[in-house]
C-alpha cells in the first residue's frame, strides 16, 4: 500500500467519478483505474461497486475511507508542521561581547543564504542565557566560555585574545614593559562580576595574589572603552573591540608581562534539540564565522 494509492482513493471517493478524479490529479482515467486496482489487490478486497456510469463505495470501501481520511490529514499536518519549522524563527541568545565582535558577520552570512528563517536575537549575560536555553525559550546560544551542564552540546567557535588598554596620555602608555603590580596601582575599568572575561581577569590576578577593585564595572564594552579613552583608567577587553581605536591613536595596548589571556566562544544547544535544516545552517555559519 502506497501513499499515492491512498490519495487517489480519496480523490475518487470525493469526486465519485474516475474521470473527475483523473482531472483533479492531472492524470488519465486508465492510470486512476490501475492505481485503484493495485490498492484493492494489496488489501485483498474490493472497495467499489462499479457500474458503467459511476463507482460506488461498498461496505469495505466505506470502512477503508473512514481510516484513510484521518491518516492523510495527520500526514499532511505533520508535513506542514515540519515545513513551517524549517522556515520559522530561530531564537539565538548572545552576550554583549558577541554582539560587538561576531554577530554582525554571522547574521549577514546567514541571511545571504536561502534558509527561509528569521533569526531573533536575545542579548544577556551567561547565566541568563543558560536559563533561557534550559527553559527552551532559546534554540541556541553563542557566548564566551563554557557551561558545566551535561544536557548541552557545546562546540568551540573562536578564541579571542584579551588586551590591556589605556589612553595614550596614561603614565604607562610609553613603557617598554609593565608588570601586573605596576598595572594594579592605577584605576581599573572592568566587565561586571560573573562574566567570563571578568572571571578570567580575576583568576589571573589571583596568581599574583592581588584582587581587582575596579572604579568602573559595566556589561557594556563600549562604555569601558570610552571611559579608558577619556583617561579614567585601564581596561582589559577582547583585542578586536579596540582595534579601530588603537589604529586611530585613541588607545594603546600596554605590554603587561606574563599576562596572556584569551576567551574562547562556544555555540551551545540542548542535546535533544530538534535540528531543522535552517538551524543546522545557522550553526554551520557560526562555526565558520572567522
Amino acid at each position: 500500500m502506497k501513499l499515492k494509492q491512498l490519495y487517489t482513493f480519496r480523490a475518487v471517493c470525493e469526486e465519485e467519478s474516475i474521470t473527475k478524479a483523473a482531472a483533479r490529479l492531472s492524470t488519465t482515467q486508465p492510470a486512476i483505474s490501475r492505481t485503484i486496482t493495485e490498492l484493492e489487490e494489496s488489501l485483498g478486497v474490493r472497495l467499489f461497486d462499479r457500474s458503467s456510469r459511476k463507482v460506488v463505495l461498498n461496505e469495505a470501501g466505506q470502512l477503508f475511507l473512514s481510516k484513510t481520511i484521518p491518516f492523510l490529514e495527520l500526514y499532511e499536518d505533520l508535513e506542514q508542521t515540519f515545513h513551517e519549522s524549517s522556515s520559522s524563527t530561530i531564537r539565538l541568545g548572545v552576550t554583549p561581547v558577541i554582539v560587538d565582535t561576531l554577530l554582525t558577520g554571522i547574521l549577514e552570512r546567514f541571511s545571504a543564504g536561502s534558509h527561509g528563517a528569521f533569526v531573533q536575537i536575545t542579548v544577556g549575560n551567561e547565566q541568563e542565557l543558560r536559563q533561557l536555553l534550559l527553559d527552551r525559550s532559546l534554540d541556541l546560544i553563542l557566548m564566551e566560555g563554557i557551561l558545566e551542564d551535561p544536557d548541552l552540546v557545546q562546540v568551540p567557535v573562536s578564541s579571542e585574545p584579551l588586551s590591556v588598554l589605556a589612553s595614550p596620555a596614561h603614565p604607562l602608555a610609553k613603557a617598554a614593559s609593565v608588570t601586573v603590580p605596576e598595572m594594579m596601582e592605577y584605576p581599573l575599568l572592568l566587565r561586571e562580576p560573573g562574566s567570563l572575561i571578568r572571571q578570567l581577569i580575576d583568576s589571573a590576578f589571583l596568581f599574583y595574589s592581588v584582587t581587582a577593585s575596579p572604579v568602573w564595572t559595566s556589561s557594556s564594552s563600549h562604555a569601558l572603552l570610552k571611559g579608558t579613552e577619556e583617561g579614567f583608567g585601564i581596561t582589559i577587553l577582547p583585542e578586536s573591540l579596540a582595534a579601530d581605536r588603537i589604529r586611530e591613536g585613541k588607545l594603546v595596548e600596554l605590554p603587561v608581562e606574563a599576562f596572556d589571556l584569551a576567551c574562547t566562544s562556544h555555540v551551545m544547544f540542548l542535546q535533544d534539540k530538534f535540528q531543522t535544516l535552517a538551524f543546522q545552517s545557522l550553526v554551520n555559519v557560526i562555526l565558520f564565522s572567522e
